[in-house]
């Protein structure tokens, strides 16, 4: 597809928020100090399990700037998990209101090792037609309005930077059923983060459903989603710090003749409904909310002891 101008403008802002441009060095009072703390990529001690596969278990480990592993009190029951305190980034963003649009499965040929399953995925395809063609087009489209509204936009490929921190973070994706008889959006975030996603979900969603006229398919909303791996910052060090407001959204249906021919033909406006969700919540959530305070959230449950050979 057509790139020009607009292409170059969003990348180039991309690439400076690759490199974290315009963060300041903060400070977590106290953090480090306490003797619960656990530093970035450190196990935590605890298990989570993959969304796609609750048999297979993995290791939590603590994201970048560590977690505060709190237990539970003497008065707390039996099957109590306690809970893990994330301290505020100490790089957060300064200057105008920083958004990720990160395009589904670009680049997934350079993701790091962590991340390796996803080389090569490059999503859904159908009739010639990639779904990443689509999420990029519309990610670049996406981030020409926000520019222009004085938003700095990075346009992420499959690898997030280590911990990425912003305003917002929106994952576009498209599905495929293999069938072609799936029609509608879809959105997710995930569990363990902070309390302003849900804002940002339904932002989103209120205005990319009015503007395209697509049901919103609730029925088909995946563990998978809910567990993308940017939102799971306890597995993955390459994940959207846990501050950072973040949401999967499934434009629609490549193998849906209406659907694909919507976001090929009208990519416009798609990515100006994007843009509109967005918008309403920045313009109702400002920074020093999202960045207000240390996150407490649900520790994993205790990994059980291993079976010994002898009773």
């Amino acid at each position: 597809m057509a790139i020009g101008a607009a292409f170059v403008l969003v990348v180039n802002t991309g690439m400076t928020g690759i490199q974290l441009a315009g963060m300041k060095l903060g400070s977590v009072i106290g953090a480090s100090s306490d003797p619960n703390f656990v530093p970035a990529g450190a196990p935590l001690g605890q298990i989570g399990s993959d969304p796609d596969d609750p048999s297979d278990p993995w290791s939590a480990a603590a994201p970048p700037g560590g977690v505060i592993v709190q237990t539970p009190g003497p008065s707390a029951g039996p099957n109590a998990t306690g809970t893990l305190r994330i301290p505020v980034p100490k790089n957060i963003p300064t200057g105008p209101r920083r958004v990720a649009i990160q395009a589904g499965h670009w680049k997934s040929d350079e993701a790091p090792d962590e991340l390796r399953r996803l080389i090569p995925q490059t999503g859904a395809e159908w009739e010639g037609v990639t779904e990443v063609e689509i999420n990029l087009d519309i990610a670049q489209r996406v981030g020409v309005i926000l520019n222009s509204k004085g938003i700095a936009v990075d346009i992420l490929p499959t690898t997030i930077p280590v911990g990425y921190i912003a305003d917002a973070f929106v994952a576009l994706h498209a599905d495929s059923d293999g069938a072609g008889s799936n029609s509608g959006f879809k959105m997710a975030h995930g569990a363990r983060r902070g309390p302003y996603e849900d804002a940002l979900l339904n932002d989103i969603k209120n205005a990319f459903g009015t503007a395209t006229g697509l049901d919103y398919d609730a029925t088909h909303i995946s563990n998978g989603m809910r567990g993308y791996y940017p939102f799971s910052w306890s597995r993955f060090q390459h994940a959207v710090a846990a501050h950072t407001p973040a949401v999967i959204l499934e434009m629609g249906y490549v193998s849906n003749d209406d659907d694909r021919a919507l976001m090929l033909d009208k990519p416009d406006l798609l990515a100006a409904a994007i843009a509109s969700g967005v918008m309403k919540f920045l313009d109702e959530t400002p920074r020093s909310k999202i960045f207000g305070q240390d996150l407490v959230v649900p520790a994993f449950p205790s990994r059980p002891s291993r079976p010994t050979a002898s009773p």
